[in-house]
């Protein structure tokens, strides 16, 4: 097996749902070796997320828990009992990260604190992840997608300024997908500051934070000490998702010169430098006579007709793809993005691949998701020399 980036790099995922998981999958795809721990006979609640082949759940068949859990070493093993923890502190041992998305209360309960697992290897990286961090009066608060949009300030940002905020991305947990790689990132950061002498650490990351990281523009805005209110409409008038003849296009107009290419693109020349038109802030002011004249273009003409003008205009247009158009774009398929993974129950399934490129130590997909407890036998066996009768009597107490 050649070498990768992070290959020797050895990692124990105790995380579950998708921020942890996603960490430890940006380490495992780029050669770390991870070890993913789950309960036993229940397995990450991610398994029990679709799709599914058929629609036909199967906790060894989640698309979700596919994706997330690509290279990583599956085993079962219950915190909760006194051998399983017995069983972290081995791996402990000659672990250089263990990543884990509790409540901050579970480690320190489990008898798994980072102050007890930095006794037993002073080297190790313990990354947690959670909803509001390890300190605060939120800590132990309970947090999800729509609350920790709403808390950092990005949702208040989204929609029509006449009605609600707007939580974005859909079904799509998209701060948990950002967190997940501000972790892998600090994760990756500590492991560098060992190379200067320094011990281990204790990453804390906040999901919530990671969301507010999202919003530097409109907290800069709305820090200035005069007149912050004018900032506070949100933009919904180009840059926006507009409908046309048979679909949606994206249209960001940012500067002037992509105003006046713009309207000469529509033909709309008395508007090339109609002050009421020109600015963002403006455009939303008089938006009603805006939106009159730029639907009735948009609505006279294709999504293909609209980017074609786009290029020859150099005014940023996009036509919206369903994800079936999505997996078929030239852009994509030119540079290999999505990639196919033999999965032994979903059968060949496409997933998105890596964004970035590593000219001599290149990200890539070993082995797919493990399935539930599928490595037990070689890691309790072979890794930590317990007896086949030892490995069955776990078994039979439930703790693996």
């Amino acid at each position: 097996m050649r070498e990768q980036a992070l290959s020797g790099l050895k990692v124990l995922d105790l995380s579950r749902n998708i921020a942890g998981p996603y960490c430890t999958k940006m380490l495992a795809d780029l050669g770390a070796e991870v070890i993913k721990i789950e309960q036993p006979g229940k397995g990450d609640p991610s398994r029990k997320e679709g799709p599914f082949p058929n629609d036909e759940p199967n906790h060894d068949a989640s698309g979700l828990f596919g994706y997330l859990n690509n290279n990583k070493i599956g085993i079962t093993l219950d915190l909760k009992s006194e051998r399983g923890v017995e069983i972290i502190k081995t791996l402990v041992r000659d672990a250089d990260v263990l990543v884990e998305n509790f409540s901050p209360r579970v480690m320190p309960s489990l008898g798994l604190s980072y102050d007890v697992l930095k006794e037993i290897n002073p080297n190790l990286v313990m990354t947690s992840i959670s909803n509001f961090g390890q300190q605060g009066d939120y800590r132990d608060f309970k947090g999800t997608e729509l609350i920790t949009q709403a808390m950092s300030g990005f949702a208040y940002q989204i929609g029509d300024e006449s009605r609600e905020p707007l939580r974005a991305g859909g079904a799509l947990r998209m701060m948990e997908y950002i967190s997940g790689a501000f972790a892998s990132m600090s994760t990756l950061a500590a492991i560098a500051g060992r190379r200067n002498g320094n011990k281990g650490k204790h990453v804390d990351v906040s999901i919530t934070e990671c969301a507010v990281l999202q919003t530097p523009y409109r907290t800069v805005q709305n820090s200035f000490p005069s007149s912050p209110s004018i900032f506070t409409k949100r933009y919904v008038t180009l840059p926006s998702i507009e409908k046309c003849k048979d679909g949606y296009i994206g249209i960001s107009i940012l500067t002037g010169k992509q105003w006046q290419d713009f309207c000469c693109m529509t033909e709309m020349y008395d508007w090339v430098e109609d002050p009421r038109f020109m600015e963002l802030f403006n455009r939303i002011k008089h938006r009603d006579e805006f939106r009159g004249r730029v639907d009735k273009w948009l609505m006279e003409h294709t999504k293909e007709e609209i980017f074609k003008l786009g290029v020859e205009w150099r005014v940023p247009i996009t036509a919206i793809p369903t994800f079936g158009e999505m997996l078929d774009f030239p852009q994509y398929k030119e540079r290999e993005f999505f990639v196919s993974v033999n999965h032994p129950i979903m059968g060949e399934v496409v997933q998105p691949g890596a964004p970035y490129r590593l000219s001599e130590t290149p990200w890539e997909i070993r082995k797919p998701a493990p399935l539930l407890g599928e490595d037990n036998a070689y890691l309790f066996g072979e890794i930590l020399g317990f007896t086949e009768e030892e490995i069955q009597l776990l078994d039979r107490e439930g703790v693996i």
